[in-house]
Protein backbone atom coordinates (compact mmCIF):
# COMPACT_ATOMS: atom_id res chain seq x y z
CA UNK A 1 0.00 0.00 0.00
CA UNK A 2 1.19 3.26 -0.98
CA UNK A 3 2.24 5.83 1.87
CA UNK A 4 -0.76 8.26 1.04
CA UNK A 5 -2.98 5.15 0.96
CA UNK A 6 -1.93 4.66 4.07
CA UNK A 7 -2.23 8.40 5.53
CA UNK A 8 -5.84 8.60 3.68
CA UNK A 9 -6.73 5.24 5.79
CA UNK A 10 -5.83 6.81 8.84
CA UNK A 11 -7.31 10.28 8.50
CA UNK A 12 -10.65 7.85 7.55
CA UNK A 13 -10.91 6.85 10.58
CA UNK A 14 -11.68 10.04 12.40
CA UNK A 15 -15.05 11.95 12.04
CA UNK A 16 -14.70 15.30 10.52
CA UNK A 17 -15.23 17.82 12.66
CA UNK A 18 -16.65 21.62 11.79
CA UNK A 19 -15.82 24.78 12.89
CA UNK A 20 -19.49 24.06 15.18
CA UNK A 21 -17.82 21.20 16.91
CA UNK A 22 -14.83 23.41 17.69
CA UNK A 23 -16.69 25.97 18.67
CA UNK A 24 -19.07 24.09 21.24
CA UNK A 25 -16.04 22.56 22.81
CA UNK A 26 -14.81 26.32 23.30
CA UNK A 27 -17.61 27.37 24.73
CA UNK A 28 -17.53 24.53 27.29
CA UNK A 29 -13.44 25.87 28.71
CA UNK A 30 -15.01 29.88 28.64
CA UNK A 31 -17.46 28.66 30.50
CA UNK A 32 -19.80 32.17 29.47
CA UNK A 33 -16.67 34.36 29.08
CA UNK A 34 -17.16 36.34 26.27
CA UNK A 35 -16.00 34.43 23.48
CA UNK A 36 -14.33 37.91 21.51
CA UNK A 37 -12.50 39.43 24.76
CA UNK A 38 -10.73 35.78 25.74
CA UNK A 39 -10.05 34.76 22.15
CA UNK A 40 -10.15 37.71 19.92
CA UNK A 41 -6.76 40.31 19.52
CA UNK A 42 -6.58 43.66 17.41
CA UNK A 43 -3.67 44.87 15.79
CA UNK A 44 -3.48 48.45 16.19
CA UNK A 45 -4.77 48.78 12.58
CA UNK A 46 -7.89 47.54 13.53
CA UNK A 47 -7.18 43.83 12.28
CA UNK A 48 -9.23 41.49 14.27
CA UNK A 49 -7.19 38.62 14.58
CA UNK A 50 -8.99 35.22 15.16
CA UNK A 51 -8.03 32.15 17.24
CA UNK A 52 -8.85 29.92 14.31
CA UNK A 53 -8.69 30.10 10.70
CA UNK A 54 -9.73 27.87 7.69
CA UNK A 55 -9.94 27.92 4.28
CA UNK A 56 -13.33 29.62 4.18
CA UNK A 57 -11.31 33.36 6.02
CA UNK A 58 -9.11 33.16 2.78
CA UNK A 59 -10.57 33.13 -0.98
CA UNK A 60 -7.99 35.42 -2.09
CA UNK A 61 -5.56 34.64 -5.63
CA UNK A 62 -2.31 35.09 -3.99
CA UNK A 63 -0.52 33.71 -7.47
CA UNK A 64 2.58 31.82 -7.57
CA UNK A 65 5.69 31.70 -6.50
CA UNK A 66 8.05 34.66 -8.15
CA UNK A 67 4.91 35.69 -10.17
CA UNK A 68 2.66 38.61 -10.05
CA UNK A 69 1.47 39.45 -7.82
CA UNK A 70 4.55 39.12 -6.02
CA UNK A 71 3.28 37.49 -2.89
CA UNK A 72 5.26 34.60 -2.62
CA UNK A 73 9.00 36.50 -2.60
CA UNK A 74 11.00 38.18 -4.86
CA UNK A 75 13.68 36.22 -4.09
CA UNK A 76 15.06 33.23 -6.78
CA UNK A 77 14.08 29.74 -5.54
CA UNK A 78 17.21 29.11 -3.53
CA UNK A 79 18.59 32.47 -4.15
CA UNK A 80 20.08 34.09 -0.31
CA UNK A 81 19.02 37.42 0.39
CA UNK A 82 21.81 40.15 1.62
CA UNK A 83 23.77 40.35 4.29
CA UNK A 84 23.82 44.29 4.84
CA UNK A 85 25.16 45.18 7.77
CA UNK A 86 25.28 48.57 9.20
CA UNK A 87 28.42 50.76 10.19
CA UNK A 88 29.19 54.35 10.63
CA UNK A 89 32.91 56.43 10.91
CA UNK A 90 32.29 55.38 15.10
CA UNK A 91 32.54 52.00 14.32
CA UNK A 92 34.63 52.87 11.86
CA UNK A 93 37.28 50.99 9.24
CA UNK A 94 38.19 47.85 11.10
CA UNK A 95 34.61 46.93 11.95
CA UNK A 96 33.71 47.00 8.38
CA UNK A 97 36.70 44.67 7.52
CA UNK A 98 35.42 42.61 9.93
CA UNK A 99 32.07 42.00 8.94
CA UNK A 100 33.18 41.16 5.72
CA UNK A 101 35.50 38.97 6.51
CA UNK A 102 32.81 37.21 8.64
CA UNK A 103 30.72 37.04 5.81
CA UNK A 104 28.50 39.89 5.52
CA UNK A 105 27.20 40.91 1.50
CA UNK A 106 27.17 44.15 1.34
CA UNK A 107 28.08 47.06 4.29
CA UNK A 108 25.34 50.42 4.90
CA UNK A 109 27.14 54.01 5.85
CA UNK A 110 25.09 56.06 8.08
CA UNK A 111 26.94 59.71 7.50
CA UNK A 112 25.86 62.87 9.17
CA UNK A 113 25.84 66.18 7.00
CA UNK A 114 28.50 66.82 4.13
CA UNK A 115 31.51 63.49 3.90
CA UNK A 116 34.53 64.45 1.73
CA UNK A 117 36.39 62.00 -0.29
CA UNK A 118 39.52 61.38 1.58
CA UNK A 119 37.27 60.59 4.87
CA UNK A 120 34.74 58.11 3.07
CA UNK A 121 38.03 57.01 1.60
CA UNK A 122 39.80 56.12 5.11
CA UNK A 123 36.98 54.65 5.70
CA UNK A 124 36.06 52.21 2.97
CA UNK A 125 39.83 51.31 2.74
CA UNK A 126 40.64 47.74 1.56
CA UNK A 127 36.99 47.36 0.97
CA UNK A 128 36.69 45.47 -2.55
CA UNK A 129 35.33 47.28 -5.25
CA UNK A 130 32.94 44.22 -6.07
CA UNK A 131 31.61 44.40 -2.58
CA UNK A 132 28.30 46.77 -1.87
CA UNK A 133 28.08 49.96 -0.43
CA UNK A 134 24.48 51.39 0.53
CA UNK A 135 24.43 54.86 2.46
CA UNK A 136 22.03 54.87 4.59
CA UNK A 137 18.86 57.79 4.69
CA UNK A 138 20.44 60.79 5.62
CA UNK A 139 23.37 59.79 4.21
CA UNK A 140 23.07 61.99 1.11
CA UNK A 141 26.18 64.09 1.55
CA UNK A 142 28.28 61.79 0.89
CA UNK A 143 26.91 60.83 -2.41
CA UNK A 144 29.31 62.04 -4.64
CA UNK A 145 32.60 61.35 -2.40
CA UNK A 146 31.33 57.93 -3.07
CA UNK A 147 30.85 58.31 -7.04
CA UNK A 148 34.30 60.09 -6.73
CA UNK A 149 35.85 57.46 -5.05
CA UNK A 150 34.47 54.51 -8.03
CA UNK A 151 36.01 56.83 -10.16
CA UNK A 152 39.50 57.56 -8.44
CA UNK A 153 39.49 53.71 -7.90
CA UNK A 154 38.64 52.94 -11.87
CA UNK A 155 35.22 50.78 -11.02
CA UNK A 156 33.29 51.08 -13.91
CA UNK A 157 29.70 52.40 -13.95
CA UNK A 158 28.61 48.46 -15.11
CA UNK A 159 30.90 47.19 -11.75
CA UNK A 160 29.87 49.55 -9.39
CA UNK A 161 27.32 48.09 -6.67
CA UNK A 162 25.88 50.35 -3.92
CA UNK A 163 22.66 52.76 -3.30
CA UNK A 164 22.64 56.33 -2.44
CA UNK A 165 20.01 56.43 -0.11
CA UNK A 166 18.09 59.45 -1.13
CA UNK A 167 14.59 60.49 -0.09
CA UNK A 168 11.71 59.45 -2.50
CA UNK A 169 10.35 62.55 -1.80
CA UNK A 170 13.70 64.63 -1.98
CA UNK A 171 13.23 67.11 -5.10
CA UNK A 172 16.68 66.10 -5.65
CA UNK A 173 16.32 62.69 -6.23
CA UNK A 174 15.28 63.39 -9.72
CA UNK A 175 18.35 64.65 -10.59
CA UNK A 176 20.45 62.13 -9.29
CA UNK A 177 18.37 59.25 -10.98
CA UNK A 178 18.80 61.35 -14.15
CA UNK A 179 22.38 61.32 -13.25
CA UNK A 180 22.89 57.75 -12.39
CA UNK A 181 21.15 56.85 -15.37
CA UNK A 182 23.24 58.60 -17.98
CA UNK A 183 26.47 57.62 -16.42
CA UNK A 184 25.39 53.93 -16.16
CA UNK A 185 25.08 52.21 -13.45
CA UNK A 186 22.68 49.35 -13.54
CA UNK A 187 23.74 48.24 -10.10
CA UNK A 188 23.52 50.83 -8.19
CA UNK A 189 20.08 52.34 -6.25
CA UNK A 190 19.14 55.63 -6.10
CA UNK A 191 15.97 56.43 -3.81
CA UNK A 192 14.18 54.92 -0.84
CA UNK A 193 10.89 54.75 0.55
CA UNK A 194 11.55 54.82 3.90
CA UNK A 195 8.78 52.80 5.85
CA UNK A 196 11.06 51.71 8.95
CA UNK A 197 11.24 55.83 9.65
CA UNK A 198 7.81 55.63 9.92
CA UNK A 199 7.75 52.88 11.81
CA UNK A 200 10.19 54.39 14.30
CA UNK A 201 8.05 57.53 14.97
CA UNK A 202 5.29 54.70 15.84
CA UNK A 203 3.13 53.87 12.82
CA UNK A 204 1.15 50.62 13.02
CA UNK A 205 1.74 48.42 10.25
CA UNK A 206 -0.72 49.14 7.97
CA UNK A 207 0.19 53.24 8.20
CA UNK A 208 4.43 52.18 7.28
CA UNK A 209 3.21 50.59 4.28
CA UNK A 210 0.61 53.66 3.47
CA UNK A 211 3.23 55.64 3.82
CA UNK A 212 6.26 53.99 2.21
CA UNK A 213 3.51 53.64 -1.01
CA UNK A 214 3.06 57.06 -0.95
CA UNK A 215 6.32 58.08 -0.77
CA UNK A 216 7.23 55.08 -4.10
CA UNK A 217 4.29 56.96 -5.65
CA UNK A 218 5.66 60.81 -5.48
CA UNK A 219 8.74 59.45 -6.40
CA UNK A 220 7.60 58.18 -9.82
CA UNK A 221 5.45 60.94 -10.25
CA UNK A 222 8.52 63.00 -10.04
CA UNK A 223 10.45 60.99 -12.50
CA UNK A 224 7.47 60.59 -15.06
CA UNK A 225 7.58 65.15 -14.95
CA UNK A 226 11.70 64.61 -15.75
CA UNK A 227 10.74 62.74 -18.68
CA UNK A 228 12.13 59.58 -17.18
CA UNK A 229 11.51 56.31 -18.21
CA UNK A 230 9.51 54.86 -15.03
CA UNK A 231 10.28 51.38 -15.29
CA UNK A 232 13.94 52.49 -15.03
CA UNK A 233 12.93 54.79 -12.28
CA UNK A 234 11.68 52.06 -10.44
CA UNK A 235 14.29 50.21 -11.05
CA UNK A 236 16.36 52.34 -9.13
CA UNK A 237 14.11 52.98 -6.07
CA UNK A 238 14.09 50.06 -2.77
CA UNK A 239 11.84 49.92 -0.27
CA UNK A 240 12.26 50.07 3.39
CA UNK A 241 10.46 48.52 6.57
CA UNK A 242 11.01 47.46 9.83
CA UNK A 243 11.13 43.77 10.77
CA UNK A 244 9.43 43.18 14.76
CA UNK A 245 8.84 41.01 16.90
CA UNK A 246 5.54 39.81 15.50
CA UNK A 247 6.98 37.31 13.34
CA UNK A 248 3.19 37.17 11.37
CA UNK A 249 2.77 40.90 11.05
CA UNK A 250 6.05 41.25 9.91
CA UNK A 251 5.81 38.50 7.53
CA UNK A 252 2.01 39.76 5.99
CA UNK A 253 3.80 42.91 5.93
CA UNK A 254 6.44 42.05 3.52
CA UNK A 255 3.79 39.74 1.23
CA UNK A 256 1.15 42.64 1.21
CA UNK A 257 3.86 45.38 0.13
CA UNK A 258 4.77 43.51 -2.55
CA UNK A 259 0.79 43.10 -3.81
CA UNK A 260 0.27 46.63 -3.09
CA UNK A 261 3.45 47.72 -5.38
CA UNK A 262 2.36 45.91 -8.40
CA UNK A 263 -0.90 47.36 -8.30
CA UNK A 264 0.73 50.79 -8.22
CA UNK A 265 2.99 49.55 -11.31
CA UNK A 266 0.30 48.33 -13.40
CA UNK A 267 -1.73 51.23 -13.01
CA UNK A 268 1.28 53.68 -14.08
CA UNK A 269 1.87 50.80 -16.90
CA UNK A 270 4.98 49.69 -15.82
CA UNK A 271 6.21 46.19 -17.25
CA UNK A 272 5.63 43.97 -13.86
CA UNK A 273 9.06 44.12 -11.64
CA UNK A 274 9.83 42.86 -8.32
CA UNK A 275 9.77 45.41 -5.22
CA UNK A 276 13.23 45.74 -3.79
CA UNK A 277 12.90 45.24 0.06
CA UNK A 278 15.12 46.26 2.69
CA UNK A 279 13.99 45.15 6.02
CA UNK A 280 15.90 46.79 9.38
CA UNK A 281 15.34 45.61 12.81
CA UNK A 282 12.88 47.55 14.25
CA UNK A 283 14.60 50.42 16.61
CA UNK A 284 11.54 50.74 18.95
CA UNK A 285 11.53 47.45 20.28
CA UNK A 286 15.51 48.31 21.24
CA UNK A 287 16.08 48.64 24.80
CA UNK A 288 19.29 49.62 26.89
CA UNK A 289 18.21 47.80 29.83
CA UNK A 290 18.84 43.92 30.15
CA UNK A 291 20.49 44.40 26.34
CA UNK A 292 20.97 40.88 26.07
CA UNK A 293 17.18 40.52 25.41
CA UNK A 294 17.62 42.03 22.85
CA UNK A 295 19.51 39.31 20.75
CA UNK A 296 16.42 37.26 21.36
CA UNK A 297 13.93 40.41 19.47
CA UNK A 298 16.17 40.79 16.52
CA UNK A 299 16.82 37.03 15.88
CA UNK A 300 12.91 37.14 15.62
CA UNK A 301 12.91 40.08 13.53
CA UNK A 302 15.40 38.54 11.56
CA UNK A 303 13.68 35.70 10.52
CA UNK A 304 10.40 37.18 9.75
CA UNK A 305 12.22 39.28 7.47
CA UNK A 306 14.00 36.42 5.64
CA UNK A 307 10.55 34.15 5.81
CA UNK A 308 8.41 37.16 4.20
CA UNK A 309 11.05 37.44 1.87
CA UNK A 310 13.34 40.60 1.88
CA UNK A 311 15.94 41.01 -0.34
CA UNK A 312 18.23 42.27 2.00
CA UNK A 313 18.50 42.56 6.07
CA UNK A 314 20.21 44.47 8.27
CA UNK A 315 20.26 43.53 12.08
CA UNK A 316 20.60 46.23 15.04
CA UNK A 317 23.97 45.02 17.60
CA UNK A 318 22.53 43.86 20.81
CA UNK A 319 23.89 46.59 22.54
CA UNK A 320 22.66 49.53 19.51
CA UNK A 321 20.51 51.49 21.72
CA UNK A 322 23.35 51.99 24.10
CA UNK A 323 25.91 53.91 22.32
CA UNK A 324 28.81 52.77 19.79
CA UNK A 325 28.59 48.84 18.98
CA UNK A 326 31.60 46.87 20.39
CA UNK A 327 33.12 44.21 18.38
CA UNK A 328 30.98 41.48 20.20
CA UNK A 329 27.60 43.36 19.39
CA UNK A 330 28.28 43.17 15.57
CA UNK A 331 29.72 40.06 15.46
CA UNK A 332 26.18 38.57 16.92
CA UNK A 333 24.42 40.78 14.46
CA UNK A 334 26.21 39.43 11.81
CA UNK A 335 25.64 35.64 13.03
CA UNK A 336 22.42 36.03 13.57
CA UNK A 337 21.59 36.22 9.73
CA UNK A 338 24.36 34.13 8.59
CA UNK A 339 22.89 30.97 11.05
CA UNK A 340 19.37 31.60 9.35
CA UNK A 341 20.74 31.58 6.52
CA UNK A 342 23.37 29.02 5.99
CA UNK A 343 22.52 26.53 8.76
CA UNK A 344 18.89 26.69 9.09
CA UNK A 345 18.31 27.63 5.21
CA UNK A 346 15.26 30.13 5.73
CA UNK A 347 16.30 31.22 2.11
CA UNK A 348 15.68 27.70 0.76
CA UNK A 349 12.37 28.32 -0.10
CA UNK A 350 9.89 30.59 -1.19
CA UNK A 351 7.31 32.10 1.05
CA UNK A 352 7.51 30.00 3.18
CA UNK A 353 4.17 31.41 5.01
CA UNK A 354 2.22 31.06 1.82
CA UNK A 355 -0.79 28.65 2.19
CA UNK A 356 -1.13 29.35 5.99
CA UNK A 357 -4.73 30.25 6.42
CA UNK A 358 -3.81 32.66 9.12
CA UNK A 359 -0.72 34.16 7.01
CA UNK A 360 -2.28 34.44 3.96
CA UNK A 361 -5.93 36.28 5.36
CA UNK A 362 -3.67 38.74 7.67
CA UNK A 363 -1.38 39.58 4.14
CA UNK A 364 -5.28 40.23 2.68
CA UNK A 365 -6.23 42.17 5.98
CA UNK A 366 -3.36 44.43 5.87
CA UNK A 367 -2.92 45.11 1.71
CA UNK A 368 -6.47 46.12 2.39
CA UNK A 369 -6.16 48.33 5.54
CA UNK A 370 -2.64 49.96 3.88
CA UNK A 371 -4.55 50.21 0.34
CA UNK A 372 -7.61 51.97 2.12
CA UNK A 373 -5.15 54.27 4.14
CA UNK A 374 -2.95 55.26 0.95
CA UNK A 375 -5.98 56.32 -0.51
CA UNK A 376 -7.04 58.78 2.35
CA UNK A 377 -3.30 60.36 2.05
CA UNK A 378 -3.37 61.08 -1.49
CA UNK A 379 -6.58 62.99 -1.02
CA UNK A 380 -4.63 65.28 1.89
CA UNK A 381 -5.23 63.09 4.88
CA UNK A 382 -2.40 64.15 7.78
CA UNK A 383 -0.11 61.46 8.12
CA UNK A 384 1.92 62.84 11.39
CA UNK A 385 -1.60 62.58 13.10
CA UNK A 386 -2.40 59.11 12.42
CA UNK A 387 1.12 58.06 13.29
CA UNK A 388 0.33 60.01 16.52
CA UNK A 389 -2.76 58.56 17.27
CA UNK A 390 -1.28 54.87 17.08
CA UNK A 391 2.10 55.53 19.17
CA UNK A 392 -0.23 56.96 21.86
CA UNK A 393 -2.41 53.31 21.50
CA UNK A 394 0.82 51.56 22.08
CA UNK A 395 2.31 54.12 24.28
CA UNK A 396 -1.05 52.96 26.86
CA UNK A 397 -0.76 49.41 26.08
CA UNK A 398 3.11 49.92 27.59
CA UNK A 399 2.14 51.85 30.30
CA UNK A 400 -0.53 48.78 31.29
CA UNK A 401 2.04 46.14 30.06
CA UNK A 402 -0.41 44.95 28.11
CA UNK A 403 2.30 45.22 25.79
CA UNK A 404 5.17 43.62 28.18
CA UNK A 405 8.76 44.59 27.22
CA UNK A 406 10.51 41.55 28.97
CA UNK A 407 14.04 42.98 30.88
CA UNK A 408 12.23 46.32 31.42
CA UNK A 409 8.68 46.41 31.77
CA UNK A 410 8.48 42.25 32.83
CA UNK A 411 10.85 40.27 34.89
CA UNK A 412 13.84 43.50 35.74
CA UNK A 413 16.94 42.47 37.41
CA UNK A 414 17.79 45.28 39.37
CA UNK A 415 21.56 43.54 39.81
CA UNK A 416 22.18 43.76 36.01
CA UNK A 417 26.07 44.56 35.26
CA UNK A 418 26.22 47.99 33.54
CA UNK A 419 26.69 47.80 29.65
CA UNK A 420 28.55 50.89 28.60
CA UNK A 421 28.98 52.25 25.05
CA UNK A 422 30.97 54.92 24.09
CA UNK A 423 28.11 57.74 23.34
CA UNK A 424 26.60 57.93 20.07
CA UNK A 425 24.23 60.95 18.34
CA UNK A 426 20.67 59.55 19.26
CA UNK A 427 18.37 59.32 16.04
CA UNK A 428 15.34 62.15 16.47
CA UNK A 429 13.38 60.57 15.14
CA UNK A 430 13.21 57.16 17.35
CA UNK A 431 10.87 56.87 19.78
CA UNK A 432 11.80 53.26 21.48
CA UNK A 433 9.56 51.88 23.89
CA UNK A 434 11.24 51.47 26.66
CA UNK A 435 12.15 54.62 27.41
CA UNK A 436 9.70 55.61 29.78
CA UNK A 437 10.76 52.81 32.20
CA UNK A 438 14.25 53.17 31.47
CA UNK A 439 14.13 56.87 32.91
CA UNK A 440 12.78 55.55 36.16
CA UNK A 441 15.74 53.31 36.80
CA UNK A 442 17.76 56.02 35.39
CA UNK A 443 16.52 57.74 38.16
CA UNK A 444 16.18 55.00 41.16
CA UNK A 445 20.12 54.52 40.35
CA UNK A 446 21.05 58.17 40.51
CA UNK A 447 19.49 58.10 44.17
CA UNK A 448 22.21 57.55 47.31
CA UNK A 449 20.92 53.84 48.18
CA UNK A 450 18.72 52.14 45.95
CA UNK A 451 14.85 53.03 47.20
CA UNK A 452 12.78 50.39 49.10
CA UNK A 453 9.21 49.10 49.35
CA UNK A 454 7.92 47.12 52.30
CA UNK A 455 5.99 43.94 51.02
CA UNK A 456 3.51 43.89 54.03
CA UNK A 457 2.18 40.42 52.61
CA UNK A 458 -0.25 38.68 55.00
CA UNK A 459 -0.93 35.32 55.62
CA UNK A 460 1.50 31.78 54.71
CA UNK A 461 3.28 32.00 51.51
CA UNK A 462 0.74 29.95 49.16
CA UNK A 463 -2.21 32.82 49.86
CA UNK A 464 0.29 35.73 49.51
CA UNK A 465 2.78 34.95 47.50
CA UNK A 466 1.02 35.54 43.77
CA UNK A 467 0.30 39.42 44.63
CA UNK A 468 3.71 39.78 46.49
CA UNK A 469 5.66 38.30 43.36
CA UNK A 470 3.43 40.71 41.29
CA UNK A 471 4.22 43.64 43.30
CA UNK A 472 7.80 43.05 43.16
CA UNK A 473 7.73 42.65 39.67
CA UNK A 474 6.25 45.73 39.31
CA UNK A 475 8.35 47.58 41.67
CA UNK A 476 11.67 46.54 40.00
CA UNK A 477 10.47 48.01 36.52
CA UNK A 478 10.57 51.16 38.74
CA UNK A 479 14.42 50.58 40.14
CA UNK A 480 12.80 49.90 43.54
CA UNK A 481 14.03 46.66 45.73
CA UNK A 482 11.07 45.50 47.24
CA UNK A 483 11.72 43.93 50.86
CA UNK A 484 9.92 41.04 50.65
CA UNK A 485 9.26 38.19 53.58
CA UNK A 486 7.43 34.49 54.56
CA UNK A 487 4.10 36.54 55.74
CA UNK A 488 2.66 38.10 59.00
CA UNK A 489 -0.39 36.48 60.95
CA UNK A 490 -1.40 39.52 61.69
CA UNK A 491 -1.53 43.52 60.57
CA UNK A 492 -0.10 44.63 63.74
CA UNK A 493 3.13 42.25 62.84
CA UNK A 494 3.37 43.62 59.31
CA UNK A 495 3.07 47.34 60.71
CA UNK A 496 5.94 46.13 63.41
CA UNK A 497 8.04 44.84 60.34
CA UNK A 498 7.91 47.42 58.20
CA UNK A 499 8.94 49.67 61.48
CA UNK A 500 12.13 48.21 61.55
CA UNK A 501 12.40 47.91 57.93
CA UNK A 502 13.67 51.46 57.14
CA UNK A 503 11.71 51.52 53.76
CA UNK A 504 9.23 54.63 53.89
CA UNK A 505 6.62 52.43 51.49
CA UNK A 506 4.33 49.39 52.32
CA UNK A 507 2.41 47.43 50.04
CA UNK A 508 0.02 45.08 50.95
CA UNK A 509 -0.05 41.98 49.55
CA UNK A 510 -2.69 39.07 49.95
CA UNK A 511 -5.78 37.01 48.73
CA UNK A 512 -9.02 38.54 48.30
CA UNK A 513 -10.87 36.63 51.01
CA UNK A 514 -7.81 37.63 53.16
CA UNK A 515 -8.33 41.36 52.14
CA UNK A 516 -11.86 41.08 53.02
CA UNK A 517 -11.28 40.54 56.92
CA UNK A 518 -7.79 42.43 57.01
CA UNK A 519 -6.63 44.77 53.81
CA UNK A 520 -8.68 48.08 55.89
CA UNK A 521 -6.84 46.81 59.23
CA UNK A 522 -3.89 46.27 57.97
CA UNK A 523 -3.84 49.50 56.13
CA UNK A 524 -4.78 51.49 59.06
CA UNK A 525 -2.07 49.51 61.34
CA UNK A 526 0.58 50.69 59.01
CA UNK A 527 -0.44 54.01 59.22
CA UNK A 528 -0.42 54.27 62.55
CA UNK A 529 2.73 52.80 62.71
CA UNK A 530 4.06 56.01 60.70
CA UNK A 531 4.02 54.99 57.25
CA UNK A 532 3.43 58.18 54.36
CA UNK A 533 2.14 55.99 51.84
CA UNK A 534 0.35 52.65 51.80
CA UNK A 535 -0.50 50.70 48.15
CA UNK A 536 -2.26 47.83 48.09
CA UNK A 537 -1.70 44.62 45.55
CA UNK A 538 -4.92 44.73 44.20
CA UNK A 539 -8.14 46.10 42.40
CA UNK A 540 -9.04 49.73 43.82
CA UNK A 541 -11.26 49.65 46.97
CA UNK A 542 -11.71 52.89 48.94
CA UNK A 543 -13.18 51.38 51.86
CA UNK A 544 -9.58 50.23 52.67
CA UNK A 545 -7.87 53.47 52.63
CA UNK A 546 -4.88 52.87 50.86
CA UNK A 547 -3.19 55.73 48.51
CA UNK A 548 -2.97 54.01 45.85
CA UNK A 549 -3.61 50.65 44.04
CA UNK A 550 -1.36 48.31 42.17
CA UNK A 551 -3.03 45.68 40.02
CA UNK A 552 -3.35 43.64 36.46
CA UNK A 553 -4.04 46.39 33.89
CA UNK A 554 -3.00 48.87 35.94
CA UNK A 555 -1.02 52.40 34.71
CA UNK A 556 2.30 51.08 35.83
CA UNK A 557 3.84 54.24 34.65
CA UNK A 558 1.57 56.35 36.72
CA UNK A 559 2.03 54.35 39.72
CA UNK A 560 5.47 53.96 39.55
CA UNK A 561 5.93 58.36 38.79
CA UNK A 562 3.51 58.58 41.84
CA UNK A 563 6.06 55.77 43.78
CA UNK A 564 9.37 58.19 42.83
CA UNK A 565 7.39 61.29 43.55
CA UNK A 566 7.22 60.01 47.10
CA UNK A 567 10.62 59.01 47.08
CA UNK A 568 12.01 62.44 46.08
CA UNK A 569 13.49 60.79 43.31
Amino acid sequence: MAVSDAVMSLAGDFDLAGRDQWMDLVEQVLRGAPFDKKLVSTTYDGIRIQPLYTGADHAGDTGLPGVAPFTRGSRVAGGPWQVRQAHSPATGNEAILADLDGGADAIELRLDGEVGLDELEALLEGVPDSVPVMLAPGSGGAVWALVSLWEKRGVSSNEAQGGFGLDARDPTTTQAVENTLSRGYPGVLVSVANGARLADRGASEALELAGSLSDGVAFLRACEEAGIDLSEAASRLEFRYAAGVDQFLTIAKLRAARRLWARVTQACGIDPAPQRQHMVTAGAMMSRRDPWVNMIRTTVACFAAAAGGADAITVSPYDAAIGVPDSLGLRIARNTQLLLREESHVDQVIDPAGGSYYAESLTDALAATAWGLFQELEAGADLNERIEAAHAARSRDVATRRLPLTGVSEFPDLDEPVVARPPMEPDPGLRRLTEPFEALRDAADAAPRRPTAFLASLGPVAVHTARSAFAANLLAAGGIHALSNGGHNTPDLAAQAWAVSGSPIAVVCSSDEMYREHAAVTVAALKEAGCGYVLVAGRPDESWGADGYIYMGCDVLTSLGAIHERLEL
